[in-house]
C-alpha cells in the first residue's frame, strides 16, 4: 500500500537536528512518503542525506527529496514581512516531499509544482500483492461457507436420525 505521511513542521521544529532526521528516516524506512509543511534547513538536509547513505541496504536504497518554496509577493510590504518572519523563525516557508527511492523513481521540481514519479516495479508489486491478498481472503470466505454448510448438513442428518429413531 502506498502511504503518504503528513508531518507538520511545528511537530518536529522543537527537536534537535539529529532527532528530526531520525524521525523522518524512520518513516521513510517504513516505506512512507513524507510530506512536510515546511522546509528543512540546509544542515538538516545534509544530515538526512548523510544518514541515508549510511543506512543503505537491500531493503532501503536511498531517498528522493523535493522542495516547493513559497513564492514571496513582489510588493514592498510583503517582502519586509517575509524578511522579518524569516529572521525570527527561519526560512521554513514551503513544502518538502521526501520519499524512499524504492518507491519514487524521480522527483521533478518546477517553480510552482512538484511531480512525484513512482517506480513502476514497486506499484506493480503492490497491486499484485493486494490482489493476492484479496484472492486469499475470498478463498477463505468461500472455504468457511462450505465448511459451515457441511456442518449444518451433518447436524440436520443427525437430527433426522434421532427424530426417526434410527
Amino acid at each position: 500500500m502506498l502511504t503518504i505521511q503528513y508531518l507538520p513542521y511545528r511537530q518536529i521544529a522543537q527537536l534537535s537536528s539529529e532527532e528530526r532526521v531520525r524521525s523522518i528516516l524512520s518513516l521513510l524506512k517504513m516505506g512512507k512518503i513524507v510530506l512536510i509543511d515546511g522546509r528543512l534547513n540546509s544542515n538538516d538536509e545534509s544530515l538526512l542525506i548523510r544518514e541515508t547513505m549510511s543506512s543503505i541496504d537491500e531493503e532501503f536504497n536511498g531517498v528522493e527529496i523535493g522542495v516547493m518554496r513559497d513564492n514571496v509577493e513582489k510588493g514592498l510590504v510583503s517582502r519586509i514581512k517575509h524578511k522579518i518572519a524569516k529572521a525570527l523563525i527561519g526560512d521554513t516557508c514551503g513544502i518538502t516531499f521526501i520519499g524512499p527511492a524504492k518507491i519514487i523513481s524521480e522527483l521533478r521540481q518546477h517553480p510552482e509544482t512538484v511531480e512525484l514519479c513512482f517506480q513502476k516495479d514497486y506499484l506493480l508489486k503492490q497491486s499484485r500483492s493486494n490482489s493476492d491478498k484479496e484472492r486469499d481472503t475470498y478463498k477463505k470466505k468461500i472455504k468457511t461457507k462450505i465448511e459451515t454448510k457441511t456442518q449444518n448438513t451433518n447436524i440436520k442428518n443427525k437430527n433426522k436420525k434421532v427424530n426417526h429413531g434410527e
